[in-house]
């Protein structure tokens, strides 16, 4: 029968760089900014996969996203880039600032701001839904890191 092509299996390069993609396009990160982050957590002492989705994890975007103030990364990043958050005090434009130990969020002005009901409380936030304040209370601990993604995958990928 003319049209029909058969499946090719996916080879391990596809299925590694499948998985790069999965976890940058999920942080809404461009190619560049996810190799300087891999190769900072390289760096880092430590399970390799676990230290770079810690930094991830503590990149200001997603720290307003997880603590529920908004429905999507991309959005918590349009928000940040407009000047509507202040961090410790300071108002910031930058979305990946990393955030330590004892950061404090707080929106700048009384934006019209629900927090989603779904969005599950971590053990490493504060968060104050009264006054939409988050403080940073220590780092995100391997219990509380996305498991969706196969970061030995993605460590294979660039130690090629």
């Amino acid at each position: 029968m003319a049209g029909h092509r058969r499946q090719s299996k996916v080879s391990e390069y596809g299925t590694q760089l499948q998985e790069k993609q999965k976890v940058r396009n999920s942080y809404g990160l461009r190619e560049k900014q996810f190799r300087r982050y891999f190769n900072q957590a390289a760096k880092n002492k430590g399970n390799t996969g676990n230290v770079l989705l810690s930094i991830l994890e503590r990149r200001l975007d997603n720290v307003i996203y997880r603590s529920g103030l908004t429905a999507s990364r991309a959005q918590a990043r349009q928000l940040i880039n407009h000047r509507h958050f202040s961090l410790n005090g300071h108002r910031v434009n930058i979305p990946s600032i990393q955030v330590v130990n004892g950061d404090v969020i707080k929106p700048f002005a009384k934006l019209a701001l629900e927090f989603r009901p779904e969005a599950t409380k971590l053990v490493w936030l504060d968060v104050d839904k009264k006054t939409s304040i988050i403080t940073v209370k220590t780092m995100p601990p391997e219990s509380e890191l996305p498991l969706d993604f196969d970061t030995q995958k993605v460590i294979e990928f660039y130690s090629r």
